[in-house]
């Protein structure tokens, strides 16, 4: 590759080596791998982090003198940094990569996408810890009658109807605690209820293209106007599939969905522990869902995602500061609430009837602690020498124990709120999905998108071939196995615009073959979501660690028995309709 930047035309050994890499990378995404470190080794990490003042003395001597034996583990939060290190160490792929990975081209900015979910988290859980969302689930259960199955039909078609509009990224951060609080409170088993909200989030999706992602990819890439030549091929193969999918779901959960509901005596607003900040939060989160969806229609993709998203998520962080400063008493109320609320995500609830709870999460102790450890204060009756005699040892003592994670938990006692909603933050899926986008753009670079290109174009002979070949390929094969569903469109598209194949004798002789093509990838990027791993998507790995914050453990077996049968159907489903549209309307 002689253009650091440019696309070499032959494989090599560079080729193959990032290949490799791109497939162990896949597979430990899906199945992490835990390695032991040796004594040694822990002992000199420890004092490391000792030396660094990352831990304190006594954290130290606590880790030493317990014998707890230390992983260090390769999954999605550290296996694509390695991959993408040691392509970089190797001169696999260069700083262009790097670049073109996160800042993308024309008509694929990966950092909008990034922007987009890490905003729309914050609000999300900061709204959370408000109490708006259990108190909601609260109401909905009350006013949802004492009828089980009519309150799961009333739901399934409320999270249909709303992915269609705002999405599935929204939906998932504010409708997964719903239903957390919602099945916890009328005692519910979850899986039901939690299922149905993923699959309608993720099919309802790929109705308009300000909805998803790959939407925007796609209509990007090839210029599609958003409404007459995305939304009306989209909007039948999205439609139709979901609504086939609730029978589906209904004859899995039959027995697990209660025909009566026993009513509830909680008053719901009892539960909303900042009313002001639940008034702020969700006003700005309907404001910005509805901004980023008015604007999508602008011509020429004037305003770009992260144009209105940043400033909501810089507004969520600065309200919360300032309530941490100047609500205190509110601000430190609601969190001591929340932490001494069982069927709140600081304590994780317990369905089991046992009484038993899960361990909490390491950053939870921050905040935690920001309750349990409040400063001493002296009592009015207090000799003055006491003071004067412990003056200097306090002191020593405080000196002594310095440590980052004692300035965390100083910041925490300061700024409980914006702690706990930072503490939740999913940061990790950040770096794991720009080194995803790195290295696709490495696999192009290093010519396999070329190779991929011609194999497709032999594939893709005839409308029919090419919308089911497509079709499945990108939702069953490359969302769950290729960085997620946004990795595996990049790769498509690259493929699509790639003149091998969309200059193929076949395709220059049947318009409709690149048509299919393009409204196959793009059902498939969508319900290729709720494949059989977490990774085909970021909404995956996001309704994973909201439901785990909330107690309710699903495994990567259970997630993808439950998906196989519905991930089928709708995926036969929507091929099956657009290869109708294209005939219809080409």
């Amino acid at each position: 590759m002689n253009d650091p930047g440019g696309q070499q035309d032959h494989l090599n050994g560079h080729s193959g080596f990032i290949l490799a890499v791109f497939c162990i990378v896949s597979i430990l995404v899906i199945w992490p791998a835990r390695i032991p470190l040796p004594n040694n080794v822990q002992r000199l990490l420890l004092l490391a982090l000792r030396r660094g003042r990352i831990i304190s003395d006594d954290e130290y001597s606590r880790t030493l003198s317990a014998r707890r034996r230390l992983y260090f583990s390769l999954s999605l939060k550290t296996a694509p940094p390695i991959g993408v290190i040691l392509l970089l160490a190797t001169t696999t792929i260069h700083g262009s990569t790097i670049t073109l990975g996160i800042k993308g081209d024309e008509s694929i900015k990966p950092y909008d996408v990034l922007v987009l979910f890490i905003s729309l988290a914050y609000i999300s859980i900061a709204l959370d810890g408000t109490g708006a969302l259990e108190a909601l689930a609260l109401w909905v259960s009350k006013r949802g009658g004492s009828s089980g199955r009519l309150l799961f039909t009333y739901l399934y078609s409320f999270f249909l109807l709303t992915a269609c509009i705002v999405g599935n990224d929204p939906l998932i951060l504010s409708g997964t605690p719903f239903l957390a609080y919602l099945t916890h409170h009328a005692k519910l088993e979850p899986e039901a209820w939690v299922f149905s909200e993923f699959m309608a989030a993720n099919t309802a999706s790929a109705v308009l293209v300000s909805s998803n992602p790959t939407n925007i990819l796609i209509a990007g890439s090839f210029s599609l106007n958003y409404l007459t030549d995305f939304t009306k091929w989209t909007i039948l193969p999205s439609i139709v599939p979901a609504i086939l999918t609730y029978p589906i779901l209904t004859g899995m959960f039959w027995k697990k969905i209660p025909k009566t509901l026993t009513p509830l005596e909680i008053d719901p607003w009892s539960k909303l522990r900042d009313r002001t900040g639940a008034i702020v939060l969700s006003s700005l989160m309907l404001v910005t869902v509805a901004v980023l969806v008015g604007t999508s229609f602008v011509p020429g993709h004037a305003v770009e995602v992260w144009m209105v998203t940043m400033p909501a998520g810089v507004s969520a962080f600065l309200f919360e500061v300032a309530s941490d400063l100047w609500r205190p008493t509110t601000r430190r109320g609601a969190v001591h609430q929340r932490a001494t609320d069982p069927s709140a995500e600081d304590h994780a609830v317990d369905r089991t009837g046992t009484g038993a709870t899960q361990n909490q999460l390491p950053l939870d102790e921050l905040t935690k602690s920001a309750e349990e450890e409040p400063e001493p204060e002296p009592g009015p009756e207090s000799p003055p020498s006491r003071d004067l005699d412990h003056k200097d040892s306090r002191g020593t003592s405080k000196a002594k124990s310095r440590s980052l994670t004692s300035l965390l938990r100083s910041l925490a006692r300061r700024f409980p709120g914006t702690t706990r909603t930072l503490a939740r933050l999913p940061i990790t899926l950040l770096p794991f999905a720009m080194c995803e986008f790195i290295l696709v753009r490495g696999l192009e670079q290093r010519g396999w998108i070329a190779v991929f290109a011609r194999g497709f174009a032999n594939a893709c002979n005839t409308p029919a071939k090419t919308v089911f070949f497509m079709g499945f390929v990108s939702a069953a094969f490359l969302c769950p196995l290729a960085g997620t569903n946004i990795g595996a469109t990049i790769i498509l598209v690259e493929i699509m615009r790639d003149p091998a194949f969309s200059q193929s004798p076949a395709a220059l002789a049947d318009r409709r073959i690149l048509l299919g093509a393009i409204y196959s990838v793009a059902m498939g990027s969508n319900i290729g979501a709720f494949s059989y791993t977490f990774a085909g998507s970021l909404a995956g790995l996001l309704w994973r660690e909201l439901l785990s914050d909330k107690g309710i453990t699903v495994s990567q077996l259970k997630f993808a028995l439950v998906n196989a049968l519905p991930l089928l159907m709708q995926i036969t489903t929507a091929s099956a309709i657009v290869l109708g549209e294209l005939y219809w309307f080409a």
